[in-house]
């Protein structure tokens, strides 16, 4: 176990006031999982630290490391919502069409989370996340150097023309992908005119290389520019 951090995941539980098996319940756990990650006799898996992120406010990165400061920021507006009302996505560190090929969705990958209550107040997606654009190849679809595209992270989802955040040959990228029975095409959007979008690429769907070298992440729902209050997309 990461030293140190069974004594903050117990600190978390004492300054929230709750008993373990009270605690347990708010992030959808057994209390003896509580007590065994308290003693160190197990780690704390992925969804109970997401979990304790979201209903908690709590900095990864703190309860990782102990560095930084234990809670998120959160915007005055957002303090003054019922939290069951609000709604926070994490904002991953690694920036789009750029960067190695790590793995998106670890936990150390999420540099804060971005509260979006008042933009998407009935958004029901349960695994959504964040990504900040790096450039302007897909500004002819409205999306900006600098603007947050939020995507559908589930395991299940139907192949279907739209713009994906994916993988191609470790680098991570926001595209257009179009699925042309055994073929997936890949295009930068820089103008309005879709008929004018750059093919980058197509894939062969039935090459077992195209695998090893293409990953779906997810399908894109929203984009959203940090300085304005417009929202663009829309839900699948």
């Amino acid at each position: 176990m990461v030293d140190g951090i069974k004594e903050r995941f117990a600190i978390i539980r004492e300054q929230s006031g709750l008993n373990v098996k009270e605690f347990a319940a708010s992030l959808g756990m057994e209390g003896t999982t509580v007590s065994s990650i308290e003693s160190g006799k197990r780690e704390p898996s992925k969804e109970v630290l997401y979990n304790l992120a979201v209903k908690y406010s709590i900095n990864l990165n703190w309860i990782f490391t102990g560095i930084g400061e234990k809670n998120i920021k959160k915007s005055q507006q957002a303090l003054e919502k019922p939290s069951e009302n609000r709604h926070i996505v994490p904002l991953l560190r690694q920036k789009v069409s750029c960067g190695p090929g790590v793995n998106w969705e670890d936990e150390q990958n999420i540099a804060d989370y971005i509260d979006i209550f008042d933009m998407i107040p009935r958004l029901k997606i349960k695994r959504l996340f964040a990504l900040c654009v790096a450039g302007n190849s897909m500004i002819g679809a409205g999306i900006r150097d600098g603007d947050y595209v939020l995507f559908d992270g589930g395991y299940d989802q139907e192949s279907r023309d739209g713009i994906y955040v994916f993988a191609l040959d470790g680098e991570v990228y926001c595209k257009l992908l179009e699925f042309d029975m055994t073929k997936i095409k890949i295009f930068s959007v820089r103008f309005v005119d879709l008929d004018k979008s750059e093919l980058m690429v197509t894939l062969d769907a039935k090459d077992m290389a195209t695998a090893d070298r293409f990953t779906i992440f997810g399908r894109v729902l929203y984009w959203l520019h940090p300085n304005q209050i417009d929202i663009n997309g829309g839900l699948l």
